[in-house]
């Protein structure tokens, strides 16, 4: 999902790495000597600070313009080449640094202080040029500038949203009771096959409230009081046997050496630690299609005591239909109309005191009806306003182009696209970071 979002629009936060760059001290002192190539770079940071000054306002207006789009595009090489460059002279400065420290220390410092002179002049014969090209470059992107409306707007900051654990506040939650009623009731009822273990699919688009909604079922005394053994593993994307293996067993408190044993090793403890014990076991975002792994896996929990229960979550109905039977399977549908407000409600309000508050009502419904039922996007824009009281902060959301795209069923949803925008350029670059691992890695 990062890498759909972040796109060709995290030059803001890339631009802070190559700014850093140029201020270390090894930097300044390789062109304390070179008036010229200094004014040059300065040249440099001033034109990457006036296309940088506009970029949150172009990585907005590129959805809905494509003369925008295809300037980031085109700047986005120019900066990846400014980089380049900058890391060539970065790789001189610190290889100066070395060899002046090393040739102080020895009795032919003018021999070899000439050496060091005459290496770094042919490199910066070599490497201003294509300095001064890139900056001639951007010039022109400047003047582009104003021709396609582009203006400085205001960096804005959101915090950062936490993997899936079985933890939830069941006050933030709306809409979900009929459903959670249901499937406790299948946690609690007996299978008629008298089959040890009964797998409970749960089927949904994303954003829809799946992990929410297990979370408020996984936490409900009935089902805590029903079950001797409970155990949450987060799957996600990349199915790893070994991985699932020892988080069920930390879970279930199996001791297991983390790095001296092997699969079946794990697997044997894993069977043995649920053997006659009445388990719920909670598999969260399941992608893999695999039958034979999830058979594999399955088999392990054989032992289990009458009555226990596995519950998936996942988006493809065909994951659902391998890992359990059709009957056990519960579709989850978008929330009524009454509860995505109350769910607004309760993460954009901490309070009515605001003045503006009725304002910012009406922009609120507004806001909820383009989430089209979808809890998490809700819950996100809800979040984005909820430390914005200014009716126009709020008007600028509503109004945003991104609303009227059409959207991929799987693609990335408006809302989720919206904080991203409104992330800080630090927190873009470490999120642009993170969109090179895949989803649900741990560190």
């Amino acid at each position: 999902m990062a890498l759909a979002i972040v796109g060709g629009s995290f030059l803001s936060a890339f631009l802070q790495v190559l700014f850093d760059r140029m201020a270390t001290p090894e930097f300044l002192t390789l062109f304390r000597k070179r008036k010229a190539d200094d004014e040059l770079l300065k040249k440099l940071k001033m034109n990457l600070l006036a296309v940088g000054a506009v970029l949150d306002d172009a990585e907005n207006k590129e959805i809905s313009n494509q003369a925008v789009k295809e300037w980031l595009e085109e700047l986005h090489e120019l900066v990846y080449q400014a980089d380049d460059l900058l890391d060539e002279i970065n790789t001189e400065a610190l290889r100066v640094k070395v060899e002046t420290e090393y040739q102080s220390s020895t009795s032919f410092m003018v021999s070899a202080s000439t050496y060091i002179s005459s290496f770094s002049n042919q490199f910066f014969k070599r490497i201003m040029p294509e300095i001064e090209k890139v900056v001639i470059s951007l010039d022109g992107f400047i003047q582009q500038i104003n021709p396609l409306g582009l203006q400085v707007v205001e960096s804005k900051i959101q915090s950062c949203r936490l993997p899936s654990t079985s933890l939830v506040d069941e006050n933030t939650v709306c809409g979900r009771d009929v459903d959670k009623e249901k499937i406790i009731q299948m946690l609690l009822s007996e299978d008629e096959k008298r089959d040890s273990v009964t797998v409970v699919p749960i089927v949904g688009q994303g954003g829809i409230g799946k992990t929410t909604l297990v979370q408020l079922v996984y936490n409900d005394k009935r089902v805590k009081n029903h079950f001797t053994t409970k155990a949450w593993v987060c799957v996600s994307e990349a199915y790893d046997a070994t991985k699932i293996t020892k988080e069920l067993l930390k879970e279930l408190e199996i001791s297991f050496s983390d790095s001296g044993e092997g699969l079946n090793s794990l697997q044997l403890k894993l069977q043995l630690g649920l053997t006659d014990k009445r388990f719920v076991l909670v598999l969260d975002d399941v992608w893999n299609r695999d039958y034979d792994d999830w058979d594999t896996l399955k088999m392990l929990l054989k032992g289990g005591s009458e009555g226990s229960k596995i519950i998936v979550t996942t988006r493809v109905n065909r994951i659902a239909l391998m890992m359990g039977e059709k009957m056990s399977i519960h579709h989850l549908d978008l929330i009524s109309e009454e509860d995505p407000w109350s769910l607004f409600e309760k993460h954009a309000f901490g309070d009515k005191d605001n003045e503006n508050w009725r304002e910012l009502e009406v922009i609120g419904k507004k806001l909820v009806n383009k989430c089209e039922g979808l809890p998490l996007a809700v819950k996100t824009i809800a979040g984005l306003l909820r430390s914005r009281g200014m009716v126009e902060e709020w008007e600028d959301i509503l109004r945003n182009d991104i609303w009227n795209q059409t959207r991929n069923p799987n693609g990335i949803l408006p809302a989720l696209r919206l904080s991203y925008m409104h992330l800080s350029s630090h927190l873009k670059r470490c999120f642009a970071y993170c969109s090179v691992f895949h989803k649900g890695l741990w560190f």
